[in-house]
């Protein structure tokens, strides 16, 4: 598993600009599945044969990064930027960064003995923060980086300890699905593995609502990453590292079916999945973007507990990303008895 998460940690595919990651699953998983879809967006589905057709199901996660896009290049040489998804600003300064195809740089601001005291008291903002590139002035910087280039944190993926760490970990539950689809599926199964997941939107998950949308699933199982809240006293529920897969049951954009989400909980207390619950989130899946998308899907949403998502490093727990892709293979080979149990129970 470790050489799979280090090239997705260290993979460079901020929303819109997937290529590498696309690349890398395409790679993965064409000897996998029956059949492998590109669309336009640019979400990857593979499909692969159950040994029924009652049902169509849908299990899927995204393959994108927050990061950043170029916005302007001073006379100076600087290179100013635009975030593409949600970053703290307040985690960047003196952070390094790559640029378009490895142009390496640091993020920068004025020097704090140069501040006013109104500034040092000030929120940092990204409108005040630049890269330096070392280049001397604008002519300079425009050999080697051009207006839209996709920046991203340029950060070396390691494993301290049961922990991993490096950045992009929200798009781990790739690692989950490919896992998954060594399983015989009950039922045909479509893997998504979707594009456009940071990019601010109603309903987050653009290339997800595509897929969805196409396949019109009866069931969807999504994986997402949850914010652990286990390094402070917090008033939402909680998340915690190395406590198991996470079952969600709400969010901002969707409500998990209720029936789907239990039958999946106790498959997992069947197998021995260790399980943790967190009944609301104040955070978005891309639950909502599948059930909007289609008619009538019932979506249960599994995560994997993060630490620190969306800043240069984050810190998973390697037993939580096991106890989840578990969940997923379990998922896929045992759906025929989880959708008996959810309309027995409806009878």
């Amino acid at each position: 598993m470790a050489f799979t998460l280090k090239r997705l940690s260290e993979l460079n595919a901020v929303s819109g600009n997937e290529d590498e990651a696309r690349r890398y699953i395409l790679s993965e998983i064409k000897a996998k599945c029956d059949r492998v879809d590109v669309d336009s967006m640019g979400n990857v589905t593979a499909f692969k044969r159950g040994m029924s057709d009652k049902y169509k199901i849908l299990i899927g996660t995204n393959i994108d990064e927050a990061g950043f896009i170029v916005s302007e290049i001073t006379d100076t040489g600087y290179i100013k930027f635009k975030p593409v998804g949600a970053i703290d600003p307040r985690t960047l300064v003196s952070k390094r960064v790559i640029i378009g195809g490895g142009v390496k740089g640091v993020i920068g601001m004025k020097a704090i003995h140069l501040q006013k005291k109104s500034e040092r008291e000030a929120a940092v903002e990204t409108d005040g923060l630049y890269i330096d590139i070392g280049a001397k002035n604008k002519k300079a910087a425009l050999k080697h980086v051009s207006l839209g280039d996709y920046i991203t944190f340029d950060t070396k993926f390691s494993e301290p300890g049961d922990c991993v760490k490096g950045k992009a970990l929200d798009r781990f539950g790739a690692v989950c699905l490919t896992a998954a689809m060594d399983e015989a599926p009950a039922y045909d199964t479509y893997f998504v593995f979707s594009v456009q997941r940071e990019i601010p939107c109603s309903i987050p998950g653009r290339g997800m609502r595509i897929a969805a949308y196409r396949i019109k699933p009866d069931y969807a199982l999504i994986v997402d990453t949850v914010s652990a809240a286990d390094t402070y006293k917090s008033e939402q529920p909680a998340a915690r590292l190395g406590e198991g897969a996470v079952i969600e049951y709400m969010d901002k954009t969707s409500i998990a079916d209720t029936r789907l989400t239990a039958a999946v909980a106790d498959m997992a207390v069947r197998s021995g999945i260790k399980i943790q619950n967190k009944t609301s989130s104040v955070l978005t899946t891309i639950a909502g973007a599948a059930v909007n998308a289609s008619s009538g899907t019932a979506a249960a949403v599994v995560g994997i507990p993060c630490r620190y998502s969306h800043t240069p490093v984050s810190l998973m727990n390697k037993n939580d990303i096991n106890a989840v892709t578990a969940l997923c293979c379990s998922f896929v080979k045992e759906s025929d008895v989880i959708i008996d149990e959810i309309t027995q129970k409806a009878d």
